[in-house]
């Protein structure tokens, strides 16, 4: 194997980031991850949870469960969780995210596109959907310049790499 296909690629390493900071998610029903790049170097991340100092779903209980209220239902105000794009970009701050790229597994909410819109992000970089993409969030992105892609992921690839790189011999022979 070319040492260049032992490597994963920028967009394989920064996706995978925000797959390995979503493993720390709180929610009992979605585990997101993101994380805020410039100049090929990680800015922030975040996961989705509750806000710090409030107990979690984990702690607690699913609040959306508790109301009766279906998990896939949006915008009821019961989930007490943030969005692992919301998180990633208050850790940044503004400073550190104009024309930055937003890596998140999941494309983003109404509310996270609004936010990404005023953090002055450049481009987002999303894995795949979790419900059809909002229409709004396409005008927000479209009128604000913001570039939107879906990256397509060997994730047997990209964890066989990760894998072979934990697993090496210092001095490989």
């Amino acid at each position: 194997m070319d040492w260049k296909d032992e490597r994963l690629n920028w967009d394989e390493m920064f996706m995978m980031a925000a797959i390995t900071v979503a493993s720390r998610s709180s929610c009992q029903h979605l585990h997101s991850g993101a994380v805020v790049v410039k100049d090929r170097r990680i800015k922030s991340e975040g996961y989705n949870g509750a806000p710090e100092g409030i107990k979690n779903c984990l702690e607690l209980g699913c609040r959306k469960e508790k109301f009766g209220v279906d998990f896939n239902t949006k915008e009821t105000g019961e989930c007490i969780g943030l969005h692992a794009e919301d998180n990633a970009l208050s850790e940044a701050g503004k400073e550190k995210t104009k024309d930055a790229t937003l890596y998140t597994i999941y494309y983003p909410c109404n509310n996270c596109a609004r936010r990404i819109a005023n953090y002055n992000i450049g481009e987002v970089v999303y894995l795949k959907e979790y419900q059809e993409p909002s229409k709004l969030t396409e005008e927000i992105f479209l009128t604000r310049g913001i570039k939107i892609r879906k990256l397509e992921l060997d994730i047997e690839r990209c964890v066989n790499i990760l894998k072979d790189t934990a697993s090496r011999e210092i001095y490989k022979k």
